[in-house]
């Protein structure tokens, strides 16, 4: 029994639409970031520990770093601030799980089936704990930047907009899942418990009649979404997504060589901050 309904209810222009955003999405984001690597691999390299790997090398470098226990469990960060590291960890984790799912729908959708009975039912919970992980770890970021306010943050336009965007596109997303559930009724749907529960939502509100042109509608609203947050990252602050791989590879280097713990002028740096603001 197949169990992925891949572009229910969508005219083929709108597919056509989709393909043509996706292309032009890929396109700026990797020349975006092709820019910055250029940019980066003719900066000043003293020890020469760069040398010869040009942007295609440093993409490589960032890509095998960001699985490194310093990225994925943000080792950095909790010292400073708990709160934060936790927001950022459930972030990452949620949003590498989602990457990694929509890769597999693309490869179950376009070379191969592997997503039926009961590997999609797990393959739809672990995603739905994923989308909710990142939706409220933006929701608690967004809070904090703008209602919360803590003493000492420094917030930017950047910082709305990527978080805004991406609290949006898992929105939406469960807002997708859950009109098409809602209007197909598969069996054991409830493996999919959070779109399960915005479908029940939607169809209470709008009815099953309007459940088909909703999910034309939202669905276009969710790849736009998607595709904006996808084609910004390059462009924004959050480019240190990649490039703080590369100084935490320099700096690990540097470290390891002069024989000085590598959290050393971590904890030092807190210490700092610390001091001046008790002396305040």
């Amino acid at each position: 029994m197949k169990m992925v309904a891949e572009f229910w209810n969508i005219p083929k222009g709108l597919i056509s639409v989709f393909y043509v955003f996706a292309f032009a999405t890929v396109i700026i984001f990797v020349l975006g970031f092709w820019d910055k690597m250029r940019i980066w691999s003719k900066g000043m390299d003293v020890d020469h520990e760069l040398k010869g790997m040009g942007p295609a090398g440093l993409i490589w470098l960032s890509i095998i770093k960001f699985f490194s226990p310093d990225c994925l469990l943000a080792k950095r960060l909790f010292p400073r601030s708990f709160i934060r590291g936790l927001m950022l960890v459930g972030i990452m984790w949620g949003f590498t799980l989602l990457f990694l799912g929509t890769v597999g729908r693309s490869v179950n959708h376009y070379m191969f089936q592997f997503l039926d009975g009961g590997v999609w039912l797990l393959f739809s919970l672990l995603l739905d704990i994923a989308g909710v992980v990142v939706l409220v770890g933006t929701g608690f970021g967004l809070y904090r930047k703008y209602i919360g306010k803590p003493e000492r943050m420094v917030k930017s336009t950047q910082d709305g907009i990527l978080l805004s965007l991406l609290f949006l596109v898992i929105f939406s997303g469960f807002l997708v899942e859950g009109i098409r559930l809602a209007a197909l009724n598969p069996p054991a749907a409830d493996w999919s418990p959070i779109g399960f529960a915005f479908g029940g939502v939607v169809k209470a509100l709008f009815g099953a009649k309007a459940l088909s042109a909703l999910y034309i509608g939202i669905w276009t609203i969710h790849f736009l979404f998607a595709f904006s947050f996808i084609a910004y990252i390059p462009f924004s602050k959050y480019e240190h997504i990649f490039a703080s791989q590369i100084s935490a590879y320099l700096f690990g280097n540097k470290w390891k060589e002069k024989e000085i713990p590598s959290d050393w002028v971590f904890t030092e740096e807190i210490k700092r901050r610390r001091d001046e603001r008790l002396k305040q």
